[in-house]
């Protein structure tokens, strides 16, 4: 017994348990990561209110509806509301158009009463692109 503990080199036995722990760690983070099912959230038979306010957005207005609709966003809210703030382009008109087909309310001012869900999501969506609204929307409604 002493030949084994005479031969034994501490600090390489404190790399090989340092490294075999940090293996089994990481091997626990992928399984918790690709193995664990989502939790829903607490609130999650809560939909929330969204209001997207929006001005002068005539190229952009109808992708990012479309898109919203594509990702079941206005499913899975209890309203939504666009609020145009008094756009110079046709991006009222193309509201107003949209607005039956997907379900959403149209305001041109700023006085909105939100009392059929607990809470109301605003969303800033000034300067964003399209693909950068889903992303968001994707984030917060998944």
């Amino acid at each position: 017994m002493e030949a084994f503990w005479g031969k034994l080199d501490i600090d390489l036995f404190i790399l090989v348990l340092f490294a075999t722990v940090g293996i089994y760690r990481i091997a626990e983070l992928l399984a918790m990561r690709f193995l664990r099912k989502q939790r829903p959230l607490k609130f999650s038979s809560k939909k929330p209110e969204i209001v997207l306010v929006v001005k002068d957005l005539e190229d952009q207005i109808e992708g990012i509806i479309r898109s919203l609709a594509r990702d079941g966003v206005f499913e899975r809210s209890e309203a939504v509301a666009v609020i145009d703030q008094g756009s110079k382009d046709k991006t009222s008109e193309i509201l107003k158009r949209l607005s039956p087909k997907f379900g959403f309310d149209v305001e041109e001012d700023l006085r909105l009463d939100f009392q059929k869900s607990p809470f109301a999501l605003v969303v800033n969506c000034n300067g964003l692109n399209v693909a950068e609204i889903e992303a968001y929307i994707d984030g917060l409604l998944l």
